[in-house]
């Protein structure tokens, strides 16, 4: 997940508090809105600051949230965010792919066979005529019409 479509996403789910959310959406949006936020502290401007942080909050929140329910923990832990360092050691967990209250189990998908050419065999043949390969079920040559023979 690239930095537009992170921050996008946690925009478009501005106050969706539930779901998950991956590391790099989290971290992405974090850095957004920490280079956001140097930019218009630099004029000094008090008042945008504080409308920048009002527009952050529940998208922020709502992101955390969704990320702590992606290492199967709920929403309290963020409760561990007055504690400096916890919240940094949860928001950086792995997640969790079986087993997660907060998402359907994934390890199917993770671990789903994937097809290559390498693992692949031919049970077709190709046309004598034209060498198109013939696909299972037909009679006639695709590239120049001649009929296979069975």
């Amino acid at each position: 997940m690239g930095f537009t479509t992170a921050v996008k996403t946690v925009f478009q789910k501005y106050a969706t508090f539930t779901g998950v959310a991956t590391r790099p959406e989290y971290w992405w949006f974090f850095l957004f809105n920490a280079l956001v936020g140097v930019v218009i502290s630099i004029p000094h401007v008090f008042a945008l600051q504080i409308v920048w942080d009002l527009i952050t909050l529940v998208p922020g929140l709502a992101v955390a949230v969704r990320r702590l329910h992606d290492t199967g923990r709920s929403a309290w832990w963020l409760l561990a965010s007055l504690i400096p360092p916890w919240e940094i050691v949860l928001l950086c967990l792995p997640s969790k792919l079986e087993g997660n209250t907060y998402a359907p189990d994934r390890t199917s998908i993770a671990s789903a066979p994937t097809v290559t050419e390498a693992n692949l065999t031919s049970s077709s043949a190709a046309c004598a005529a034209c060498g198109k390969l013939r696909l299972p079920g037909q009679k006639y040559c695709m590239g120049c019409g001649a009929q296979f023979a069975d």
